[in-house]
């Protein structure tokens, strides 16, 4: 159940001391600590975006910790056909010229131990003043399930199509997306309406109208000062 978070143990991690929770860990009672302080940290409550992002990853990061704890046996053969897959994605971008940031292990080794390796997952691809750009816009959009925690895609000067970044609709976490002085048009605007998590989009450049970029980032500023809200995806189910 729920303690005071200042009665730290070294054998909890910290995600488990954000939720200030203590084991045996159950759950229930994970998403028990999570929803009552979602209503002390949601921006719409008083509470600051920073201070919500942190829960809502310390809630994902227990959720996956039990998962682990429970069956790990099912756990290791869920996880290993993704890991297969984000590395075989990787491999694929490296020899476009990419550059591909994963995620840090640090916290996954003290849930996982040996078995972190199996929980790396990708969180940015940038490719830069390429002629690959659609090849690899191709390459990550066949591949969704390795690119759960992928939130940012730069193609700065890169040759582009209009319809390979509307591929892109397929990335439903991506937040940060740049096309600067790409030959990108008006088309693309569409992903603002389709991504409801992008918070900023490049496209200085480009051939979309200085006008069209500004509606554009009117919405993303608009969006963003509403603040961040549970999504269906990250809230646990009751």
């Amino acid at each position: 159940m729920p303690i005071d978070s200042t009665n730290q143990s070294q054998d909890r991690p910290d995600f488990m001391i954000r939720l200030g929770l203590a084991p045996p860990y159950a759950m229930e009672d994970i998403k028990k600590a999570y929803l009552e302080q979602v209503m002390l940290v949601h921006p719409d409550h008083g509470g600051s975006v920073a201070e919500f992002r942190a829960l809502q990853e310390a809630f994902e990061q227990a959720t996956r910790h039990l998962e682990f704890r429970c069956d790990r046996r099912e756990w290791i053969a869920q996880n290993i056909d993704d890991y297969v897959s984000m590395q075989d994605l990787v491999h694929c971008l490296d020899r476009y010229g990419a550059q591909v940031t994963t995620n840090a292990i640090d916290w996954l080794e003290q849930s996982f131990g040996e078995f972190a390796q199996l929980t790396e997952s990708i969180l940015a691809v940038r490719l830069e003043n390429s002629s690959h750009a659609d090849e690899v816009i191709t390459a990550i959009s066949k591949e969704p399930s390795a690119l759960k925690s992928m939130t940012r895609l730069e193609l700065p000067g890169c040759q582009v199509s209009d319809e390979a970044v509307l591929k892109l609709c397929n990335l439903r976490n991506l937040q940060h997306l740049n096309l600067s002085n790409t030959p990108v048009t008006k088309k693309v605007l569409e992903l603002v309406s389709v991504l409801t998590d992008l918070k900023s989009l490049n496209l200085q450049g480009s051939k979309v109208s200085w006008l069209q970029q500004k509606k554009a980032q009117g919405i993303l500023k608009k969006r963003a000062s509403a603040g961040p809200l549970p999504t269906a995806s990250r809230r646990p189910s009751s």
